[in-house]
């Protein structure tokens, strides 16, 4: 302890904690020389223990602290030292919007519009310089209450990407951010600006109705209902704000506006949503909750294709997606010796051509072990699912 406070670096003292998340906590730091406030940014100590993370936070030091914008949380430092990283940035005075929401129930249209294009003009200047932001939602979104009016200032650039790795697979964070998570990133495809734009759209959907619009049941059920549903139009909002909130959930990456069209297209509907009042806040999105999925929602007997993988029944979620439990296999005597089992294709083919389980079929009807060969009796046996079951084991 140094004059009040704990040495961070040689630059920075860090004081108290003024708040966390679950990658790390933030303090408030000061100078050593100036005496100016800074907040600060520890991450966890096992993000620290981790030395490709290390090698990460060192190289994006240099392009965090060239993003600009009044919307932005300006990161002023990168501080490495023995098992601390910690991120210097300004220090906001006022909440973060999940705290101002909360407090708020609902925003009018006319405020949520313009929180909403703070977070894209901020957005805007992160992509310009080919920084995608990975984990917009209201907790990353500091709302700077200084001044005659709230403004938006997005905070944590970088944070997510730099974060990835072996150590980020024990934490907790995907529970927070599911509900903001755009479609494409559930099937671990690379992180976009257009994955920004999606986040964006949940926010802005949440700030008008308390509610994000595919949230209920559990995470699966709420990345499944992403990926295959529309999101239900609110009530009592113009059309042409629903039309920009819909086009900036569209499940086609190349679909979604850039950040600085989005912001363009919303800017312009700001003079007409003056005077129109909140609307009520939603305990569950307008079009009902996410379905809670379980092995018994499946429909037997019909095929679809989803990220160029098939699947046995429609809506099935992707590989990736899939609960890591069979479905139940079901006894039948056979035939010919009275005894056995056989398996349903219809409840989970797709999972059966992968399993370890499919080396208990017969040896005619055993996948092969692996490659294009594969896929290629998985899809035969997809496509002879609808006429009954595995023939039984003797």
């Amino acid at each position: 302890m140094i004059d009040g406070g704990v040495p961070l670096g040689h630059r920075y003292l860090l004081h108290e904690v003024i708040g966390r998340g679950a990658m790390g906590e933030v303090r408030r730091a000061t100078a050593r020389d100036t005496g100016e406030e800074f907040a600060a940014k520890v991450l966890r100590p096992e993000l620290a223990a981790d030395e490709d993370v290390v090698a990460r936070f060192v190289q994006e030091r240099r392009i965090l602290m060239r993003i600009s914008s009044p919307n932005v949380v300006a990161v002023r430092d990168l501080v490495v030292e023995a098992d601390t990283l910690a991120i210097v940035a300004d220090l906001v005075r006022g909440p973060n919007l999940r705290t101002y929401l909360d407090a708020a129930g609902t925003l009018a249209p006319s405020d949520a519009v313009a929180v909403a294009v703070q977070v894209l003009h901020g957005l805007a200047a992160a992509h310009a310089l080919g920084v995608v932001h990975r984990d917009v939602k209201p907790e990353n979104v500091l709302m700077d209450t200084s001044g005659s009016r709230p403004l938006a200032k997005l905070t944590d650039f970088g944070v997510a990407r730099i974060a990835q790795g072996p150590a980020s697979n024990r934490m907790t964070a995907l529970v927070g951010t599911v509900a903001y998570l755009a479609p494409e990133l559930a099937e671990d495809a690379r992180a976009t600006p257009a994955a920004d734009i999606w986040s964006t759209g949940i926010l802005l959907y949440e700030l008008l109705s308390g509610t994000t619009p595919f949230s209920g049941g559990n995470l699966i059920a709420m990345i499944k209902a992403a990926a295959e549903r529309q999101p239900a139009p609110l009530p009592g909002i113009p059309d042409d704000l629903w039309l920009a909130i819909a086009s900036m959930l569209a499940k086609g990456l190349d679909q979604r506006p850039t950040a600085v069209a989005a912001a363009g297209s919303l800017g312009e509907l700001l003079p007409s949503l003056a005077g129109i009042p909140a609307l009520p806040r939603h305990d569950a999105p307008p079009g009902g909750p996410a379905r809670p999925y379980t092995w018994q929602h499946d429909t037997p007997g019909a095929r679809s294709v989803r990220a160029g993988r098939r699947s046995c029944w429609p809506g099935a979620p992707s590989r990736p997606l899939l609960p890591r439990r069979p479905p139940p296999l079901r006894a039948r005597a056979s035939p010919a010796s009275g005894r056995g089992s056989s398996v349903p294709w219809a409840e989970g083919c797709s999972w059966l051509a992968r399993s370890s389980s499919a080396s208990r079929l017969p040896t005619a009807a055993r996948p092969p072990s692996r490659g294009a060969s594969r896929r290629s009796w998985s899809a035969r046996r997809c496509r002879a699912s609808g006429s009954g079951a595995f023939p039984a084991t003797g």
